[in-house]
């Protein structure tokens, strides 16, 4: 069987692609690769995220996660987003015990997007 690199690419739709592309630029370093009237295309780390205009967003059952490399920094980005003006969905919680830590907050549609890490196990 034949393996994958890599997941690349994540494309969702938003009733305003443009404000999910600066929300995603602002609150998290993504770059804008190309955008237009209906569309936007950000990139991170080689990991292209796309927002396409339409009636309604791809929300439910959807969460976007950001590993982190430590349960330190989980924190420390909770509190710089929440200083910077970004409303957290909930407070960092998690533990070694529980093996992971993490907090979410919500893009301009309303998805959740989550900060984590995973401990050792």
């Amino acid at each position: 069987m034949r393996k994958m690199r890599a997941i690349g690419q994540l494309a969702l739709l938003s009733t305003n692609p443009a404000r999910c592309g600066d929300f995603y630029e602002q609150a998290f370093g993504f770059n804008v690769r190309a955008s237009d009237g209906d569309g936007v295309d950000l990139e991170l780390g080689g990991f292209e995220l796309s927002f396409r205009r339409g009636e309604r967003a791809t929300r439910d059952g959807i969460q976007i996660g950001f590993r982190v490399e430590t349960a330190a920094e989980v924190d420390a980005w909770s509190q710089e987003l929440a200083q910077r003006g970004f409303a957290l969905v909930a407070p960092p919680s998690g533990d070694r015990w529980e093996g992971s830590r993490s907090f979410r907050v919500a893009d301009p549609d309303g998805r959740q997007v989550a900060i984590f890490y995973d401990y050792p196990k």
